[in-house]
């Protein structure tokens, strides 16, 4: 296997959604999982978790749930007389995640609830009046890049999913982890698709100096 550099890894990795019936090996899994416990969290805490869903009960209640919710979407806005786009948006992102369960390997990920990063302990003690969670939504990102990079350096896709989480009403009681905040729904196998390149922002669009 030919070695790439971070730079080629980042802008050749696109969001796979076609995928051969090969399993990846379980050990490249666990690779990927590790480059993960590696990334940063607050306060070394590591709260982030990742699931491998292989049920066949457990997905086949996560479709029904998503079809469910779609479903109350949908009724909802009629009732409201809701604008004819918003209808084409739930058709089409709901239709744009079913493909997460053919295949080969599905994960969730998500982060402890019982945390203690610097900005919750300041809430506890009434310091600040909110605690947002940024920090955890910082420290899955991180762990997520990791995991989906080691993946395409061994030649396996990704997709990171977020709008089934919209869809699902409960995750965590149908994956049986009300410990954990399910924060995503993430795809791996071998591709069977080669994406395009996209259009990427300039440096200077992104960044400034104040």
């Amino acid at each position: 296997m030919d070695r790439l550099s971070l730079d080629e890894l980042m802008s050749k990795r696109r969001s796979i959604r076609t995928y051969k019936a090969d399993m990846p090996p379980d050990q490249w899994i666990e690779m990927m999982v590790r480059c993960a416990t590696m990334s940063p969290s607050p306060s070394n805490t590591q709260p982030v978790r990742f699931l491998k869903i292989s049920s066949t009960g457990i997905k086949e209640r996560l479709h029904e749930d998503m079809a469910m919710g779609r479903q109350h979407l949908l009724k909802t806005l009629e009732e409201r007389n809701g604008p004819k786009r918003l209808k084409n948006w739930i058709a089409s992102y709901y239709r744009f995640s079913e493909f997460m369960f053919d295949a080969p390997l599905l994960f969730a990920a998500g982060t402890v609830k019982a945390t203690t990063g610097f900005s919750k302990k300041l809430f506890e003690a009434g310091l600040i009046e909110r605690y947002d969670r940024k920090d955890l939504d910082i420290t899955t990102g991180l762990a997520l890049k990791a995991f989906i990079l080691k993946g395409e350096a061994l030649g396996l896709g990704s997709c990171i999913l977020t709008a089934p989480m919209v869809f699902i009403s409960n995750i965590e009681k149908i994956l049986g982890t009300e410990d954990l905040d399910i924060r995503c729904l993430i795809t791996v196998g071998f591709p069977d698709e080669a994406p395009g390149p996209i259009q990427r922002k300039t440096v200077q669009e992104v960044f400034r100096t104040v």
